[in-house]
């Protein structure tokens, strides 16, 4: 057992803590010199990286995403200027400007302006006027047209027969019919009642006296001629006289420079569509040629 006062129990005591101070130390060292090491190689990995970067790009001076920065000394500021064009003095070139006395402003011409065209934007939907009187389209002949029905749009139509009229009785009745009428067209049916006195050469002066006197009362109209039908039950001699009737009218039209509307071919060997007598068409017959006539006043 030792002393509490003996010198060896002192140094005993004594020596383990300064070395114990010592190790402290060295570890704090360490610890230093250990971040300080960490420190610096990251700063030569970020030397390393920056001096491969500018590698990069100096080695790319094309490409569009490196842009080159260049700096220019400081300088006095330098002022340049830049002479106007002279112009010469000819009249072209002064023909811009205008001369003008002291106190008073130049004034520019007015500019030309554009013509406005106004129009009403709605008048394809306006329906046309109708003629004052009716009678646009007018049918006159015998009794073969009496139940006649034309249908023409926009224009009215009317129809005025007389029974066993010859084509010299249509050119003295007609004119009071379309007289103070707004007439567009006019159809005339006439002829089979010639047929039988057998007077052709008569017969074609009597048409070509009525289309004349038609065109001097009508100069605005258009003129038609319905042609003869195809009677049932008549002789050769009277059909063949129908035949030539038809053709004959079809040239003199042509000549004439008016329409025509063939009803041979329509009532060719077709009974049902006239009546007993086989003269006048019942009332389909007339359905059909009231189509007809309509048919060739649309299309002209």
């Amino acid at each position: 057992m030792f002393s509490l006062c003996d010198p060896c129990r002192i140094s005993q005591s004594v020596v383990p803590k300064q070395s114990l101070r010592a190790c402290s130390a060295s570890g704090d060292h360490l610890l230093n010199e250990n971040a300080l090491d960490e420190q610096i190689q990251k700063l030569l990995s970020r030397r390393r990286y920056l001096r491969d970067l500018k590698a990069r790009l100096l080695d790319k001076p094309s490409s569009p995403s490196v842009i080159s920065v260049t700096s220019t000394p400081r300088c006095a500021a330098q002022v340049t200027f830049t002479p106007a064009p002279r112009r010469s003095n000819t009249d072209d070139d002064l023909g811009v400007f205008q001369q003008c006395r002291r106190g008073f402003k130049a004034r520019t011409p007015p500019s030309a302006q554009a013509s406005i065209v106004t129009q009403n934007r709605f008048d394809p939907l306006s329906v046309p006027s109708s003629p004052s009187a009716p009678g646009d389209v007018i049918v006159v002949g015998d009794s073969i047209v009496r139940n006649l029905n034309i249908t023409c749009p926009n224009r009215k139509s009317f129809v005025s027969c007389f029974p066993g009229a010859r084509v010299r009785d249509v050119t003295r009745r007609a004119p009071a019919i379309y007289k103070n009428r707004a007439v567009g067209a006019i159809v005339l049916h006439a002829g089979v009642n010639d047929i039988r006195h057998r007077q052709s050469e008569i017969l074609k002066a009597d048409f070509t006296a009525l289309i004349k006197d038609t065109k001097e009362r009508t100069p605005s109209a258009k003129i038609f001629i319905s042609g003869p039908l195809p009677l049932v039950r008549r002789s050769n001699e009277y059909y063949s006289r129908l035949l030539g009737l038809n053709n004959w009218l079809q040239g003199f039209c042509k000549n004439q420079d008016i329409g025509f509307i063939n009803n041979w071919d329509l009532f060719w060997e077709r009974p049902r569509f006239f009546k007993r007598d086989g003269l006048h068409p019942n009332s389909f017959g007339a359905r059909v040629l009231s189509e007809n006539i309509s048919k060739v006043i649309r299309l002209s």
